[in-house]
């Protein structure tokens, strides 16, 4: 459609006999006419930067949630699988989020590139070869980036900052549409490659195969739509309780497990989320009711910038925005629970990422693959420390006050040195953080696999109980 003139907007408010509800609704309508604009709705050419070691790969989603050209999309899956039955691969998706698109020079790509970069260096660290060479035979490894782009850039320059409502809701759309199929697809490839049955001692040294994903802003909301069903789902099949959302700390750690919960793939890590804290808000209260063993490694890490203007300030006043047309919320906490990103509520804030105290030594060395032990039942939500960078339980009101041991989920608030502002995700500190965090991580799953395939006897079964729910 032809784009209208922004200079519409001028006057909205000019007739004072016009009620502010008659504004606010005329003020949208012209947004959402900016909003349909074409611009920027295309796919861009796939030319991604050329990265030594690295298969990076872009697929593009159009503003309904299809992809561009899905013969891409399905010749990425393809390889991918034919990777994981050969050898030792990674996969890392990275959606991108407000004002980007797969552009070769964005931003986002470029950062997401320089952030595989660092991960496939320290991949390469000798130790680590060593460790995949015991475990699956071959040192080697491939690791893939998945680019994921979307419009989430819709009107130039400054405009596009008033394209907050419209890009909310392309973000959901893209959420559930052939980007949602494509991230599952992946899940079911890597759970056929690390598929094991420890009563056939042939497929010990079989490839691994890793999967991990990120989402920034508003790609965290495409992102979300998939894994929190992941999650949600083995969560609820073991707390005891419904999940209160208004009270997540109701029968919290009530049950202890034997086996982990496992989510999508590896890991997922949300950057600044631009979604509602309500989303998450179940996750939360059915996590808190359980107690986890020490093979549970993170699922789901939600990294808050405490300069977040965007998220902190623009965030609540746009949803507040929305009044008139939602229905009025119940007197306690739903108010603040939709009117908050993800990651800004003290309530279900558990962790503070600053910088460590000088001369501060990391958790894990690469040594330690050596004994094997000490990574096997590292947690990884515990004080975790990798190149001056410091992960610590949040010391607040509780619930954060009682940490949970090898929780699967964590909402991380970090310092502005670390994670700067809305867009500021890859600084090079953080990017030497997560690749030794990330790595590790896959360290330590990669030989709790092997653990499980040299067993005699396949693995127990989580049992049936009777509901302990004692609200």
């Amino acid at each position: 459609m032809p784009c209208p003139n922004p200079a519409l907007g001028v006057a909205l408010g000019a007739p004072a006999r016009v009620s502010a509800t008659l504004v606010r609704l005329l003020a949208v309508f012209a947004l959402l006419m900016l909003e349909g604009c074409a611009m920027y709705n295309h796919a861009y050419p796939v030319d991604p930067p050329s990265i030594h070691g690295v298969d990076l790969r872009v697929v593009q989603a159009d503003d309904y949630g299809s992809f561009w050209d899905t013969a891409v999309a399905q010749k990425t899956l393809d390889d991918v699988e034919q990777l994981s039955k050969t050898q030792n691969t990674l996969v890392v998706l990275f959606i991108h989020g407000w004002h980007h698109n797969a552009a070769p020079d964005d931003d986002d790509l470029l950062a997401s590139a320089a952030a595989l970069v660092a991960l496939q260096e320290e991949l390469s660290q000798e130790k680590r070869r060593a460790l995949r060479n015991r475990m699956t035979g071959s040192s080697e490894f491939r690791l893939v980036g998945i680019y994921v782009g979307w419009r989430g850039r819709s009107l130039p320059g400054p405009l596009d900052y008033l394209s907050f409502w419209g890009r909310k809701n392309a973000a959901e759309r893209t959420g559930e549409g052939d980007v949602s199929e494509f991230v599952l697809r992946l899940q079911r490839i890597f759970l056929r490659a690390n598929e094991v049955d420890p009563r056939d001692p042939t497929r010990v040294r079989k490839p691994f195969t890793g999967l991990v994903t990120i989402g920034h802003s508003f790609g965290a909301q495409v992102l979300w739509k998939t894994i929190s069903r992941e999650i949600e789902e083995p969560l609820a099949e073991r707390a005891p309780c419904l999940a209160d959302v208004l009270d997540p700390t109701l029968g919290a750690r009530e049950v202890p497990e034997r086996t982990p919960i496992n989510g999508l793939g590896d890991l997922n890590i949300l950057l600044n989320p631009a979604l509602e804290a309500y989303q998450y808000a179940r996750v939360d209260a059915l996590s808190r009711q359980l107690r986890y063993p020490s093979t549970q490694t993170p699922q789901v890490i939600v990294f808050s910038a405490d300069n977040d203007d965007a998220r902190k300030i623009w965030f609540p006043l746009a949803r507040a925005a929305t009044g008139p047309f939602r229905p009025n919320f119940r007197p306690d906490y739903q108010g603040p629970l939709y009117g908050a990103a993800l990651g800004e509520l003290a309530s279900q804030r558990t962790h503070v990422l600053g910088l460590a105290p000088p001369g501060s030594l990391d958790s894990l060395v690469p040594e330690d693959y050596d004994g094997e032990t000490k990574i096997r039942n590292f947690d990884f939500t515990g004080d975790t420390t990798f190149g001056g960078i410091e992960l610590k339980p949040d010391v607040g009101p509780p619930p954060q006050a009682s940490r949970i041991a090898y929780s699967p989920v964590m909402v991380v608030q970090t310092h502005d040195k670390i994670i700067d502002g809305h867009g500021g995700i890859f600084l090079k500190d953080f990017r030497g953080f997560i690749s030794k965090y990330v790595a590790y991580i896959e360290g330590k799953r990669l030989l709790l696999r092997e653990e499980q395939l040299r067993r005699q006897s396949p693995p127990q079964e989580h049992p049936a109980r009777e509901p302990l729910c004692t609200k």
